[in-house]
């Protein structure tokens, strides 16, 4: 059930994604001996928290935009390898319809037997959903959603070179997030069946 939750979450979450401030992306690689951890989300995102939290007037050009971007990551996004704190260094914002933020992992160990992840970038947005991706040579793949049920956070542990989540969820998490799935599906249904309307009569929508 709880796997079908998740696969039925993602799915629907790429759907709208595009036009969902809401959804973002966290995904943690390695590349080239390097490991990088990657923030995606849309610009309306990015600048609705930095508003929030920072006020509009707060920034008067891209670069004082970016630099407050990254000063609200350095804060909120945190990742834990064996019991250890992993700095993020060298922090970079993309601007874009889809903005992206690039860091880079200092000092993380050899083995890896665990990664605690935690990320309220968005957590102000209403329903905000987070995908997590964890991409990693010589170690499994897993992905996880991060959402405000959960904290945002997730506490992974490598056994029998699988991820196993240590605090899993409740039952009553399970039907929550079932809950937020069906929603965000019944939006991006009822965002298709707007605008093939407005194609067919667009004289309805746009004298009115």
């Amino acid at each position: 059930m709880k796997s079908f939750v998740l696969v039925f979450l993602l799915l629907s979450a790429n759907i709208v994604q595009a036009h969902q401030p809401d959804l973002s992306n966290l995904m943690i690689y390695e590349q080239n001996g390097k490991y990088l951890l990657v923030v995606k989300s849309s610009i309306t995102a990015f600048e609705g928290e930095i508003d929030y939290l920072f006020g509009k007037n707060a920034y008067k050009s891209p670069e004082e935009f970016q630099l407050l971007v990254i000063k609200h990551f350095q804060k909120n996004c945190n990742v834990v390898i064996n019991n250890e704190n992993i700095k993020l260094i060298n922090p970079k914002v993309i601007l874009g319809h889809e903005t992206t933020l690039f860091a880079e992992l200092s000092n993380v160990p050899k083995k890896i037997s665990s990664i605690d992840v935690k990320n309220t970038l968005f957590k102000d947005m209403p329903v905000s959903l987070c995908e997590l991706i964890l991409t990693l040579n010589a170690l499994p793949q897993k992905q996880y959603l991060l959402n405000n049920v959960n904290n945002y956070e997730v506490k992974l542990q490598l056994e029998n070179n699988s991820w196993s989540v240590v605090e899993d969820a409740s039952p009553n998490t399970t039907f929550i997030l079932l809950v937020i799935g069906v929603l965000i599906l019944s939006a991006s249904i009822a965002a298709v069946i707007i605008n093939r309307k407005r194609k067919l009569f667009p004289k309805l929508y746009f004298n009115t």
